[in-house]
């Protein structure tokens, strides 16, 4: 019997969104997760493959010939998977038992939730919690989760999505490094520091563009595919990383991160916690999605 050469389904399932929109940022739309994961998908199952699937560009991106092969087929396959998979769900007598289920971002689920876990079980002390801190895109069919925190503008079909924080981008840096270098009183200050970004060199873009600040170069400095490394950098004091409150909130508190500046650039994206329609949630589930929205009000 042969054995299957197979790459991550994490890697398909992104190549396949991807390719059906032709777009990074829709195809994280749709399945819940930042454009650094669809993009860090995709490399991955590029270099898997040794070719090429995308042809990409600044305005939007084309499949290759190599990934117009590819493409039809995994959709049809993910299909045919997921009618298989929900079919053997629906015979199940054991799925409403067991600890909670919650599919969370590793950047979101440490900088955030894990901070906050200590009230929940003092309020629930009989509901277990198995959470799930990974980049996948979770497949509440496929995967047995309860509900999932996700990142994205919300328009996700058969899912219900409930708000739970907003995100905007604004400059965070240690007070040590400004400390040992040149004040930050002015964004045009920042051409004295390295720029940390996520993924590409668009958010520094669009906030140093908002700023005015026309001496600084926004395609300089290293790029992390992890929000939770791009702030662990900035916090070691390795340069100037863009942070939205809910992943900065523990550092700023700390001090281990200061915000030099006022400004702050909304986006569309927020963190939902979402969970599929027409499938009641368990009351211990239920609780968790309340505890967890009335949470994100805190002061």
């Amino acid at each position: 019997m042969f054995a299957r050469q197979l790459p991550p389904l994490s890697m398909v399932r992104a190549f396949e969104a991807a390719a059906r929109h032709l777009s990074f940022s829709q195809a994280a739309d749709e399945l819940g997760v930042t454009h650094s994961a669809v993009s860090h998908q995709i490399r991955g199952l590029e270099d898997w493959l040794g070719e090429p699937l995308f042809v990409r560009s600044a305005r939007k991106v084309h499949l290759t010939p190599a990934g117009e092969v590819l493409a039809p087929p995994l959709t049809r396959a993910l299909d045919m998977v997921g009618e298989a998979i929900a079919a053997a769900r629906a015979l199940s007598a054991e799925e409403n038992k067991g600890p909670v289920l919650v599919s969370v971002e590793p950047a979101f689920a440490a900088r955030w939730l894990v901070l906050r876990l200590d009230r929940f079980y003092a309020a629930y002390p009989e509901i277990q919690l198995h959470l799930v801190p990974t980049p996948d895109f979770v497949d509440f069919k496929e995967g047995g989760a309860d509900l999932a925190i996700r990142y994205g503008r919300a328009d996700w079909p058969g899912l219900v999505a409930k708000k739970l924080l907003g995100s905007a981008s604004f400059p965070v840096v240690s007070p040590t490094l400004i400390a040992r270098g040149k004040g930050l009183d002015e964004p045009d200050d920042l051409a004295a520091y390295t720029l940390i970004h996520e993924d590409s060199f668009e958010d520094w873009a669009g906030w140093l563009k908002a700023a005015g600040a026309t001496a600084v170069d926004p395609l300089k400095g290293p790029i992390y595919d992890d929000a939770h490394l791009t702030l662990e950098a900035a916090a070691s004091g390795q340069g100037v990383a863009l942070a939205d409150e809910a992943l900065a909130a523990a550092a700023l508190d700390d001090g281990r991160l200061v915000k030099p500046f006022a400004l702050t650039l909304e986006t569309a994206a927020a963190y939902h916690v979402v969970y599929p329609e027409g499938r009641p949630l368990r009351p211990e589930a239920e609780a968790f999605r309340d505890w967890v929205l009335q949470e994100a009000l805190r002061p």
